[in-house]
């Protein structure tokens, strides 16, 4: 295999190990795996610098039911249509919402103390 070179232009100096670790994913994984990596990374770092980065999965099912009383979890089941609506405007995904329901059925039959 003949060896390729690159010659990039970057903003920052990597350090000694970063600049291993780039020669050893070049050597080796495929270039289009590379390519695909540095999308993903590409778009994440847009989205972060941007602050419409979304957090993870947990932390927003927390943010949803971790203060809600039961009598409030057994409105949001009595009118999950509504929320699902609201949830879905959000951007939250179906696993997402179908959590939180998981979650506020056990709130909502939980006895208040």
């Amino acid at each position: 295999m003949a060896k390729q070179q690159i010659d990039l232009i970057i903003s920052k100096r990597p350090n000694d190990e970063q600049l291993k670790k780039l020669k050893e994913y070049f050597k080796e994984m495929p270039v289009e795996e590379i390519l695909a990596g540095l999308k993903f990374a590409k778009n994440r770092w847009t989205a972060k610098d941007a602050g419409v980065l979304k957090v993870g999965r947990k932390s927003i099912i927390q943010k949803e039911v971790h203060s809600v009383t039961r009598e409030q979890a057994q409105w949001r089941l009595n009118n999950w249509k509504m929320m699902i609506a609201n949830y879905r405007r959000r951007g939250y995904s179906y696993p997402t919402i179908s959590r939180i329901k998981k979650i506020l059925i056990q709130k909502s039959k939980k006895r208040s103390r």
